[in-house]
């Protein structure tokens, strides 16, 4: 389904770009020296599995579809986004977790992988589950440019990080956290956004300190309608969370307005908001536009609750998976994720002038 859009898609693009005097010969140059990835588990590759947490995805039946049939330590029955983005930029095939201790340096200039499955940009978000909080991750990317100064030297070390994407997802675990803690009742939710919304300012900020000019960081998915947060909800009807949604929603309200605030002070940077929440939401609604059928549970297991070790071998999934928006209680499918793609791209047009662009620079080279 998602390859029936690509067409058009292109098209539009190229018939929007016409207009706006691109050079022909940067039309054919790759446009990333690398991509980084910082987030969670939408994002995670199998940091994790190095990682002595519950939080992991390196088991049967995740892993089912991915290359190979194995379980690798990416939350879905596929690739995710990085490593679709990966091959659509053809830097290489998959986005390497950067914990992987048989990283090999041929991988290291091209990019890899820092986020963990059930972080957030809350230091406390990671500690229930000991994952890799965003503060820890822009550490292992210091880690990571001595690694690389090793490898090509201070010159090229510093041209490959300023012409590198740095892509950032996280948060959906921080609120998540927020609605079963006690500091629901201690704090509003538009405080806590603000909270939140501070400590992204910091790590762009950091980021930006250690070489990085180019920024795509996404906002919440609805996350009101996941098999599992509507089942804490307990709604018979099997509705989607509004309050969780709405929620959502003003949040990322201020984090656009924070983005274009941050590109103003940062000189030469590049920051596009990418809008997670329209890109799932346009398949929860429509689904049968997209060939899906079932939208509110999961494939594994009974699709209410079943994620990370709960979701396991001996754990029966459904046939047919590509009726099915959600893999397990939280995470999509990988045919979810990329048909995404194409819809954020599709997104992008009516946004601002530099969305447009990345979002060519990252389809420019689909086949």
């Amino acid at each position: 389904m998602a390859q029936a859009h690509h067409p058009l898609l292109l098209l539009i693009l190229l018939l929007f770009l016409s207009s706006t005097a691109i050079p022909s010969s940067k039309r054919t140059q790759p446009k990333f020296s690398a991509v980084f990835y910082f987030g969670d588990s939408v994002l995670d590759t199998g940091n994790n599995n190095h990682l002595p947490t519950v939080a992991v995805a390196n088991h049967a039946p995740y892993g089912r579809d991915f290359p190979g049939k194995k379980p690798t330590g990416r939350f879905s029955d596929g690739r995710l986004i990085p490593d679709l983005l990966n091959e659509r930029l053809q830097l290489k095939e998959f986005s390497p977790p950067f914990l992987d201790a048989r990283l090999p340096n041929s991988d290291v200039a091209t990019g890899v992988n820092f986020a963990s499955a059930g972080s957030g940009f809350n230091d406390q978000t990671s500690r229930l589950s000991n994952t890799l909080p965003m503060s820890k991750q822009v550490d292992l990317f210091e880690d990571y440019l001595l690694r690389l100064r090793g490898i090509v030297g201070d010159k090229e070390a510093s041209r490959i990080v300023a012409r590198s994407l740095i892509f950032i997802s996280s948060g959906t675990n921080d609120f998540s956290h927020y609605y079963r803690s006690p500091k629901k009742r201690k704090m509003e939710i538009g405080d806590y956004q603000d909270i939140v919304l501070q400590m992204v300012q910091v790590y762009v900020k950091e980021l930006y300190d250690l070489g990085g000019r180019q920024f795509c960081l996404a906002g919440l998915p609805p996350f009101g309608c996941t098999p599992i947060q509507i089942t804490l909800s307990g709604d018979p009807d099997r509705a989607c969370v509004d309050e969780q949604n709405w929620d959502a929603h003003v949040y990322n309200s201020k984090l656009q307005r924070l983005l274009a605030k941050l590109q103003g002070s940062l000189h030469g940077s590049r920051i596009v908001y990418v809008d997670a929440y329209r890109a799932l939401m346009e398949i929860l609604e429509n689904p049968a536009k997209y060939g899906f059928t079932e939208t509110t549970r999961g494939c594994c297991g009974t699709g209410l609750r079943e994620v990370a070790l709960l979701c396991n071998a001996f754990t029966p999934t459904c046939k047919n998976i590509s009726s099915y928006v959600f893999y397990d209680a939280v995470h999509p499918t990988e045919r979810v994720y990329m048909i995404q793609e194409l819809i954020v791209c599709h997104l992008s047009i009516y946004h601002a002038m530099h969305d447009v662009l990345m979002c060519y620079w990252i389809t420019e080279q689909w086949n």
